[in-house]
C-alpha cells in the first residue's frame, strides 16, 4: 500500500495553497501527494478580492482597480477605494505557477484521479483514488460536493451563489479599465437576487458575469440568454467576441463546517468554512487558513485552525441569508441602500468582518427595517444557531 506523510485531496485553490506553504516552510524528507480528478489546465474560474496588504501571489494578479462601482435603477455610483485595490487573479495563472513551483520539489507529487473515499480507521486516515487505497499521517480534504452539503443543512439556511461569465472583446473601446462594476441590479429579480458585474481588462475587453443567489441552478441557456441581453441592452455592445467562459456555484450557508471530519482528516477551503456565507469571497481566507495549517503541521503540532468565528458576524450572515432565502426580492433594495448610504470604506471593512459596533450600527440603520425585523423574529423563534464553524479538540499526532 502506498503511504505518504500528507495527502491533499483536491488540487484547487485550497489544496495547492496548502502544498505551496508546506513547500515554503520546508518539508525535509516528508512526502506530499496531491490528488485531483481534473488536470487544471484551463481558466475555469476567477478569484477577486480587495486588499491593501501584499499577498504571496501579487506577481500573478491579472488586473487591479482603484475604483468600484455599484448600479441600480437610479444609475451608477462610483467611489475610489483609497489604499485598497480590487484585484483579479485568473485560475489558470495560479495553476501554472503552482504546478511549476511544486513540480520542482522531489517531496511533492501530483496525481490525476477520482477520489471515491476519504476515511479514517484504527490505522489512520486513507483515501481511495483511482481504485487504489493510499494512507497518510494526515489527509487534508478540500473536496466539497454541493449535493452532500445540502443533505447536511438540517435547519440551517442553504443557498447557492451561481454564475456564468464571459470574457468578451468589443470592436470598439467601451470599457473604463480603471473601474470595476461590482454589482449591477438593473435586471429583473424574479424572486431571487440577480445582478451582473463587469471587470474591464482594457478599453475593449472585460469579464461580464451573471450572478444569482438562489436555491437551484438554472439551465445553461438561461445564463447565456441573460448575458446576451445585458451586453446588448445595458452595455450597448452589439459587435463582440466571446474569448473565454467560466461558471460555478458557491454554497451560501450558515451550517457549521467542522475543522476536521476525523481525528486526522482536516477540512480546508470551502469544506473548512473559508467562504464567507453572504458574499462567497474566500481567497484571502484560504491563504490565511492554509498558511497556518502548514506551519502547525511542520512544527509537529496537530492542525487546529483558528478562525475568528465571530458570533456577531455569523448572526448578521444568518439574518441576510434568511431574507435572501425567503424573500429574494428584497436583495436589490437592501444592496441599493447599503451602497448609496454608506462609504465604500465602511462597506468593505464590514464585509471583511473588521468593523466595530459603531460602524455596524450605522450600516444597519441605513438598511430597510422590515425584512430584518421579520428575519430576526423568525430566527429567534426557530432558535437557529448563528455559529458558523466548529472547533473540535485537537487530535494527537500520528507518529
Amino acid at each position: 500500500m502506498e503511504t505518504y506523510d500528507y495527502i491533499i485531496a483536491g488540487g484547487g485553490c485550497a489544496g495547492l495553497s496548502l502544498a505551496y506553504y508546506l513547500h515554503l516552510e520546508g518539508l525535509g524528507d516528508r512526502r506530499v501527494l496531491i490528488i485531483d480528478r481534473d488536470d487544471k489546465q484551463s481558466n475555469d474560474r476567477t478569484w477577486c478580492f480587495w486588499s491593501n496588504q501584499p499577498t504571496a501571489f501579487d506577481s500573478l494578479i491579472h488586473k487591479r482597480w482603484d475604483r468600484l462601482a455599484f448600479a441600480d435603477k437610479k444609475g451608477e455610483l462610483v467611489e475610489h477605494l483609497g489604499h485598497r485595490r480590487y484585484q483579479m487573479l485568473r485560475s489558470i495563472d495560479f495553476y501554472r505557477f503552482m504546478h511549476q513551483e511544486l513540480d520542482a520539489s522531489p517531496q511533492i507529487e501530483r496525481r490525476q484521479a477520482y477520489i471515491s473515499v476519504i476515511q479514517e480507521d484504527e490505522q489512520g486516515p486513507y483515501v481511495v483514488a483511482g481504485g487504489h487505497r493510499i494512507r497518510a499521517r494526515y489527509v487534508f480534504d478540500s473536496c466539497h460536493y454541493l449535493s452532500k452539503l445540502r443533505e447536511k443543512q438540517g435547519n440551517h439556511h442553504f443557498l447557492l451563489q451561481h454564475f456564468q461569465g464571459w470574457t468578451i472583446r468589443s470592436k470598439k473601446p467601451v470599457f473604463d479599465p480603471g473601474k470595476a462594476l461590482l454589482m449591477d441590479f438593473r435586471t429583473a429579480q424574479h424572486g431571487a437576487a440577480r445582478f451582473f458585474y463587469v471587470l474591464p481588462l482594457s478599453p475593449e475587453r472585460a469579464l461580464v458575469e451573471y450572478t444569482l443567489f438562489s436555491a437551484q441552478l438554472l439551465p445553461k441557456e438561461n445564463y447565456e440568454r441573460a448575458l446576451r441581453a445585458y451586453i446588448n441592452g445595458q452595455l450597448q455592445i452589439r459587435d463582440y467576441q466571446i474569448e473565454e467562459t467560466e461558471g460555478g456555484a458557491i454554497p451560501m450557508t450558515d451550517m457549521p463546517f467542522p475543522a476536521r471530519s476525523a481525528p486526522h482528516i482536516i477540512n480546508i477551503g470551502t469544506q473548512g468554512g473559508a467562504v464567507k456565507p453572504t458574499t462567497g469571497y474566500a481567497f484571502l481566507n484560504i491563504q490565511e487558513q492554509t498558511r497556518q495549517i502548514a506551519r502547525q503541521v511542520l512544527q509537529g503540532q496537530s492542525p487546529a485552525v483558528r478562525q475568528a468565528n465571530s458570533r456577531r458576524f455569523a448572526f448578521y450572515d444568518t439574518l441576510l441569508l434568511r431574507i435572501l432565502q425567503q424573500e429574494g426580492d428584497w436583495a436589490a433594495p437592501i444592496f441599493s441602500r447599503l451602497f448609496r448610504r454608506n462609504s465604500m470604506y465602511n462597506i468593505l471593512t464590514f464585509l471583511e468582518e473588521k468593523s466595530n459596533l459603531w460602524q455596524e450600527a450605522g450600516i444597519f440603520a441605513s438598511l430597510p427595517l422590515r425584512p430584518f425585523l421579520k428575519a430576526l423574529a423568525e430566527v429567534h423563534v426557530l432558535g437557529k444557531s448563528p455559529v458558523r464553524t466548529v472547533r473540535p479538540k485537537a487530535a494527537k499526532s500520528l507518529s
